[in-house]
């Protein structure tokens, strides 16, 4: 319910009271004194309108005759009641009332004097208060010495429009505004010989003569962050990778852009790899201490098939031309295979996949293949630097390795057990048959997992993966689907002669041992690794052993799958001297004690980490696997075939602890 204020109020009057109303004026007459009657008249003036919030003031004025008082009231008749005061005999003031819309409010002003009395009304519109109108100029800029710049506003007013922009420079050494009147700004940056600040503010205006203002503050650093290139990629390359190194003189840290890509944070040198066959471009830009970026530096080139194409004519060094065909396949054996010999590179106590950035933190491993892998060998060092023992050399330089196979020392002359400078049982490696034109053996190969060989994909740059445990023991034998040893002289094969064992078994001179070691080829198609480095691959299968051996649901991508197959000749310098047999050998990974009655061997794994070029493995996979051939001797199957293996460094470290190196202890019984 709304409350009608009343305020009522008996006064002597002088003959003439003035007042206003708003911003309008209205005076009355002086009216002369007939025959001694009571005149009165008001006025309040001419209606108008206020802003909301505002304080309205509304004067009334009396001109009367004959009138020894005068009483005024005063009422609100339309509106919102307000709260209001009565300043003075014929003066109210009240605030306008906050309102979303327009809203008018009216007052009556009454005077009476000896029974005679005079009313004047007035109406006033309470107007919505203008808002302030909003101006963003945008987050501070870093900047270089030269360099354009361009600021941006973003202005906007709620009840009404932006009439006028005016930019003034407030701090800093000034500069030419371009469009000052605008609401964007444009200059360029100054010379400075250090950081240096300026800074500049935005006023904008509404239609009703309300501001708003907004700073933004421009930091100008010295142009001394040019990238310089020192090493870039060949204009026409076939490597399928790209390596640059550079610097800058000012800063360290740098962004580039591959392709049509953004920029990324990066380093020198900057790799990338699995570059598909056509133009490449890069760009390099520094980023000072103060975050500013210098000015982009590019390159560009070109990358051509391994095997010569219409860019380049001349083929990859790493491949040979062949008039060998490989033959097919035959029915009862793989469903098509590429084998490749490699020499021994070297041994270490490193592993990069489970012991990354960890030195000696393995047991002792033999590798193959990149000739520079040790404990921090990463995808990026692997593709772009070393040679591989391998054939095709840069072409694989992937990096296979295993734990090192161990052989009792005996003295040649007395036959008697040797013991090393800390009085335990000495150890000699025993190596494997690789490297010798004279009796090659092709140790790593690449077939079909499953059968439908057109499914299968080739292995992404930077898989790594462990076949094979390196825990197994007496009790804990493994599979030998996925890992065994055999004697040469069995001839054992899957189809034929499944002649197995778990432990290194004892083969006679001039016998060979011989392992292999079969990885999953079931990728997840997700991860590159898995922290137990098993978990994003897994085995084929078929339901009942006899049907169509196909990938799981969990790990749905089908690859090449990898193998190791070692031969160890049963030679003097490693056999037992009185049996003349691989008995008493053992790996460097075996956690138990080896005895004549507890063969070593049962913990055998391997591990493998890709860096083929993909255009040769994609060979290999359509040619030889899908192509159903048996391909020796590193043979692509389109003329071309993988040259020879080279030398490694050979470097063999100490044997210590049996191979185990530092930390492990055996553990001696059979559980």
């Amino acid at each position: 319910m709304k409350r009608l204020l009343h305020f009522a109020m008996a006064f002597a009057l002088p003959s003439m009271l003035s007042a206003c109303s708003g911003s309008d004026e209205t005076a009355l007459p002086q009216t002369a004194d007939t025959q001694g009657a009571t005149t009165i008249r008001v006025a309040l003036g001419s209606d108008f309108e206020v802003e909301a919030s505002g304080l309205v003031t509304v004067t009334g004025e009396v001109v009367s005759t004959n009138a020894s008082s005068i009483a005024v009231d005063w009422q609100q008749n339309t509106g919102d009641q307000v709260a209001w005061t009565q300043t003075s005999d014929n003066q109210i003031e009240f605030i306008a009332p906050e309102v979303e819309s327009e809203q008018t409010l009216g007052f009556l002003f009454t005077a009476t004097s000896n029974g005679v009395s005079d009313s004047d009304d007035i109406n006033i519109r309470i107007r919505p208060k203008n808002k302030a109108p909003v101006v963003n100029v945008g987050n501070d800029l870093n900047v270089i010495s030269g360099e354009f710049v361009s600021i941006v506003s973003s202005a906007y007013d709620e009840d009404g429009e932006i009439e006028t922009f005016s930019w003034q420079q407030t701090a800093g050494p000034l500069v030419a505004l371009s469009a000052a009147n605008l609401g964007s700004l444009a200059f360029t940056s100054p010379a400075v010989e250090s950081a240096t600040t300026l800074r500049f503010a935005l006023s904008v205006t509404d239609n009703k003569g309300r501001a708003s203002e907004d700073t933004v503050e421009v930091l100008v650093v010295p142009d001394d962050i040019k990238v310089t290139l020192h090493e870039t990629p060949d204009a026409l390359s076939q490597l399928s990778y790209a390596r640059l190194v550079f610097s800058a003189a000012s800063g360290n840290q740098f962004e580039c852009k591959l392709d049509n890509g953004t920029f990324q944070e990066c380093e020198s040198p900057f790799v990338a790899h699995t570059l598909s066959k056509g133009e490449h471009a890069i760009a390099i830009r520094a980023v000072s201490p103060h975050g500013t970026f210098g000015a982009p530096v590019y390159y560009a080139w070109q990358e051509a098939s391994m095997f010569g194409d219409a860019i380049a004519s001349n083929t990859h060094p790493d491949v040979v031309k062949t008039n060998v065909m490989p033959s097919a396949v035959d029915e009862q054996s793989w469903r098509g295979i590429f084998r490749i010999n490699c020499d021994f590179a070297h041994s270490s106590y490193h592993d990069p996949i489970v012991y990354p950035d960890q030195s000696n933190a393995a047991h002792l491993h033999r590798f193959y293949g990149n000739t520079l892998v040790d404990e921090k060998t990463t995808t990026v060092s692997l593709v772009s630097s070393g040679e591989s023992s391998c054939q095709g050399n840069t072409l694989n330089r992937s990096s296979y390795w295993v734990p090192a196979l161990l052989a009792p020392a005996f003295d040649v002359v007395t036959k008697q057990r040797l013991y090393d400078e800390h009085g335990e049982p000495a150890w000699k490696p025993v190596p494997a048959v690789v490297g010798n034109d004279d009796e090659a053996h092709e140790i790593f190969y690449y077939s079909a997992g499953i059968d439908d060989l057109q499914a299968i994909q080739s292995i992404p740059v930077g898989l790594k993966m462990i076949a094979g445990s390196h825990m197994g023991k007496p009790g804990m034998e493994q599979e030998t689907n996925i890992v065994r040893w055999h004697c040469q002289s069995w001839e054992s094969s899957d189809a034929h002669n499944p002649r197995w064992s778990t432990s290194i078994p004892h083969c006679e001179a001039p016998d060979r041992v011989r392992m292999d070691i079969f990885f999953p080829s079931c990728w997840n198609g997700v991860d590159l690794d898995s922290s137990d480095h098993k978990s994003h691959m897994a085995y084929p299968s078929s339901e009942d052993g006899r049907g169509e051996t196909r990938c799981p649901e969990t790990h749905p991508v089908p690859i090449l799958r990898v193998s190791f197959h070692y031969a160890f000749g049963v030679k003097p310098e490693v056999y037992h001297p009185e049996l003349k047999s691989s008995q008493g050998w053992r790996l460097a990974s075996d956690l138990y004690e080896v005895s004549e009655t507890q063969p070593g061997g049962m913990s055998l794994h391997g591990d493998w980490f890709n860096a083929w070029h993909p255009e040769a493995l994609q060979a290999v996979l359509e040619n030889c696997i899908q192509g159903r051939l048996d391909c020796h001797d590193g043979n692509l199957a389109n003329g071309w075939r993988l040259n020879g293996t080279r030398e490694g460094t050979h470097d063999e470290p100490a044997i210590i602890n049996q191979g185990l190196g530092y930390g492990r202890t055996i553990t001696v019984g059979k559980n």
